[in-house]
């Protein structure tokens, strides 16, 4: 037994000769690693913050560690912590170890559920449209992980239903009946969600013309105007314009039309280029007579008492000398409207040769009688300013009003068909 306490010494003295001031590690505590959380639940591919904690380090010891997941497949962890989770379900472990010593670490369980999975819907999920009309849908895609698109696809389940752009917007075809529209996942093109349409038929092309009758003379021009409504997208909303009678004009193509030379009725036509079998027609009068109606006719028939037609008077009611207003000296305003008034229907008021003046505005024949002068050279009214008076018509309440501001006999005019100026 005299060998044992030799055995203990010799143990001691190399334990001792480990501490002492010829190097070495020096440790002055136990180094341990704490991970936060311990635990965590994360669908598949999200993700979740891990951080560590080293204690237990010399003065001169780092305490970073080093991340690392424990199952190969079992997602991925960055140097800063950042867990993401695989696209497979189960327990996965992330790793935390000290880079002062790498035999510490400490181990966090992750548990990876199953993602909800990507779904997509559009908006409206049902709608009616005329054929060839649009309609805007929207797709919204939800389920869609960290770096997942969440952008559609568009496509027409049907083949001829018509067609939808990139944005959702969609053009009904020409035939009615049900058609979907469907939005497709970019992230997951076995996603996809749709809407219903229901395309009922348009209305159909009608075309009107603007206006439906017109009377002009012969040789004369007139222009129509046509509409062409209930097209579809892309038709044409033009016409094309002809004359349906041979012989009855032309129609140029803005709708211009020239009359023929002979009196008749006609029709101009406007047709839909989109649909040809759509027209409308305008009804045409070409006759000599259709400035004044019937009873306002007359024929131009020079002479003193027959001037335009004006009516052949011969009873006077009053003779008015110019001789009586100084041959244009006075003012004769006011006794040529006096007798003007004063006339009855049907008669004439007479002025004489010579020169009278009108320094009032007007002088008004407002009656079925005529105001004649001597002729043409020989009647003359004016102004004391040396001003020849014009003449101009007026209508009131239907009734034919000659203001006289003209030489009476150098320009005869006839206003109805009992009203004269000669």
């Amino acid at each position: 037994m005299p060998t044992r306490p030799i055995i203990i010494a010799l143990a001691i003295a190399l334990i001792s000769g480990g501490l002492g001031c010829g190097g070495g590690e020096i440790n002055s505590g136990q180094v341990s690693v704490a991970v936060t959380p311990e635990q965590a639940s994360v669908q598949s591919q999200g993700t979740v913050t891990f951080t560590a904690a080293v204690t237990g380090t010399s003065p001169n010891q780092s305490t970073a560690v080093t991340w690392s997941v424990e199952e190969t497949g079992g997602g991925t962890v960055t140097t800063s912590g950042q867990y993401t989770a695989p696209t497979t379900a189960g327990t996965y472990h992330v790793i935390a170890t000290s880079v002062a010593r790498t035999s510490t670490r400490h181990r966090a369980t992750v548990t990876v559920t199953p993602a909800p999975g990507i779904s997509v819907s559009v908006t409206p999920s049902s709608t009616s449209v005329s054929s060839g009309s649009t309609v805007s849908f929207t797709a919204t895609v939800t389920g869609t992980s960290a770096g997942q698109s969440s952008a559609v696809t568009w496509s027409v389940q049907e083949a001829g239903g018509g067609t939808v752009n990139s944005s959702g917007t969609y053009t009904a075809p020409a035939t009615a009946g049900t058609y979907h529209v469907i939005a497709t996942s970019v992230a997951d093109p076995t996603k996809h969600g749709s809407a219903t349409v229901l395309v009922t038929a348009a209305a159909g092309i009608s075309v009107s013309i603007s206006p439906t009758m017109a009377t002009i003379q012969p040789n004369a021009s007139f222009t129509f105007m046509a509409t062409v409504s209930g097209t579809i997208g892309g038709q044409s909303t033009a016409v094309t314009w002809s004359v349906q009678e041979a012989g009855g004009g032309t129609v140029d193509a803005s709708g211009h039309y020239l009359a023929p030379a002979t009196e008749g009725t006609y029709h101009v036509v406007a047709t839909s280029v989109a649909d040809p079998s759509r027209r409308a027609p305008a009804t045409v009068a070409v006759s000599a007579f259709t400035a004044l109606p019937a009873d306002r006719r007359t024929v131009w028939n020079p002479g003193l008492n027959s001037v335009g037609g004006v009516p052949n008077r011969t009873t006077i009611c009053a003779n008015i000398n110019a001789s009586t207003y100084g041959n244009g000296t006075q003012d004769a305003t006011a006794g040529i409207q006096s007798a003007i008034n004063a006339c009855p229907l049907g008669q004439v008021v007479q002025l004489s040769a010579g020169t009278f003046t009108i320094n009032n505005d007007i002088v008004f024949v407002n009656r079925g009688i005529t105001l004649r002068g001597a002729g043409p050279t020989s009647t003359l009214l004016r102004r004391t300013n040396g001003a020849t008076p014009g003449w101009s018509l007026l209508r009131a309440n239907r009734t034919d009003r000659r203001i006289v501001r003209c030489r009476l006999a150098d320009r005869p005019r006839w206003t109805g068909p009992d009203l004269g100026l000669i």
